[in-house]
């Protein structure tokens, strides 16, 4: 809808800037032809007021000349003049041999002369002088419709942005709540059921699951949210130190880990350079990604596992890893394991938050929306690798 209401401003504007060359292309011609036809006059004008005898005409020009005698005489070409003698003084047009003339006559006192001007050669320039006003004018509009295009599709590219995410928040998000929803729902009908059989444990029991159930959809919102916001373009960005997020991120989670009896453990390169690590972006989005990676490393691990998170850098690129020794994932999914509400595969059960679809293809986003890249590595019952790539600051 956009795209086709881009095209229509843009064949619309383009007519309109058609128009007004053919306006322009016209009236330059028009004003050409004029001054030309008084300069023609003037000059038929001093030729007839200064002409003693019809010998040597000015070049292009013909004269007849008839004394107060009524004897008649005329240039090598003038005989068709001969006619106008009878007629009223003043300018006239006439046809001889298929020549287009123009002429004056006037009177003087040595009797009437008649002036005739070939307009052969005024007719051809102004029929090149036409053909060129003809391709600049196609030149102008083809030039212009390009012009109009290219601003017109530059202008309504940022809301065709806007629609296409809008549309994919709207989709994501009713796919997303559905099953939070449901389970909600759910809840909600079994506590009620508790409250009638007035058993505490079990009513305590529902309302903690329905706590944590309603804490999962608010994590689904803040993913779908930070989809829409984080990855937009022109988000803000900033200096980040991306060892210090994943040291903060890893320091975070482990005790989450610790219940899961799995050890998460940071390193990075030694470095005297502070901003070795650091690159442009946004702290929250970074932080969101990494924890979503190493969410999903717990979730795939066995028993006693570990998932090891790595900073580096080489050359004007910086790495995040995020490796583990857990149950791997299906080749056959590796394909579309970032594409949205894609699942890797077998999974533990052990995660901090259920995996609603979303966490992988919003690193990806992420990741882009920072001019990087990320990539896997996995081997089913030897662990998983994710790699994100960082351009330096």
């Amino acid at each position: 809808m956009v795209r086709r209401a881009g095209r229509i401003a843009a064949l619309q504007a383009s007519l309109a800037l058609a128009a007004v060359l053919l306006v322009v292309g016209a009236v330059v011609f028009a004003v050409d032809v004029r001054v030309q036809n008084r300069q023609i006059d003037a000059q038929l004008a001093a030729v007839a007021a200064t002409a003693d005898d019809v010998n040597d005409p000015p070049p292009g020009m013909e004269l007849v000349f008839q004394g107060v005698d009524g004897k008649v005489s005329t240039s090598d070409g003038g005989a068709p003049g001969v006619e106008l003698l009878s007629r009223p003084a003043g300018l006239t047009e006439l046809e001889a041999d298929g020549d287009d003339l123009r002429a004056l006559v006037a009177d003087r006192p040595r009797g009437r002369v008649v002036a005739m001007l070939d307009m052969a050669p005024y007719h051809r320039g102004r029929d090149r002088l036409l053909l060129s006003l003809g391709f600049a004018e196609l030149a102008g509009i083809l030039a212009s419709i390009a012009v109009v295009a290219l601003f017109t599709r530059r202008s309504v590219r940022p809301l065709a942005q806007a629609l296409a995410l809008q549309r994919r928040f709207v989709a994501d998000a009713s796919h997303e709540l559905r099953a939070p929803l449901t389970v909600l729902h759910t809840r909600a009908q079994m506590l009620a059921r508790r409250v009638e059989t007035g058993d505490p444990q079990a009513l305590q029991r529902e309302a903690d699951e329905l706590v944590a159930d309603t804490r999962i959809l608010g994590e689904v919102v803040e993913d779908l949210l930070a989809s829409a916001t984080m990855t937009a373009p022109g988000a803000p960005r900033d200096r980040v130190d991306i060892a210090s997020i994943a040291r903060a991120v890893c320091e975070s989670m482990t005790p989450y880990a610790e219940t899961l009896g799995a050890t998460v453990r940071f390193g990075s390169e030694q470095s005297d350079d502070d901003a070795r690590f650091e690159v442009m972006g946004s702290r929250a989005a970074l932080r969101r990604a990494l924890t979503s990676l190493i969410d999903n490393a717990l979730a795939h691990l066995g028993d006693h596992g570990t998932v090891d998170v790595r900073v580096g850098r080489d050359g004007g690129l910086v790495s995040i890893t995020v490796a583990d020794d857990g149950v791997g994932i299906d080749p056959q999914t590796m394909a579309t394991l970032f594409d949205r509400f894609s699942h890797g595969g077998e999974h533990s059960g052990r995660r901090l938050r259920e995996p609603h679809g979303i966490g992988l293809a919003l690193v990806r986003e992420i990741v882009q929306a920072h001019d990087g890249e990320v990539a896997v590595t996995s081997s089913p019952g030897s662990g998983t690798t994710f790699t994100m790539t960082l351009p330096a600051r």
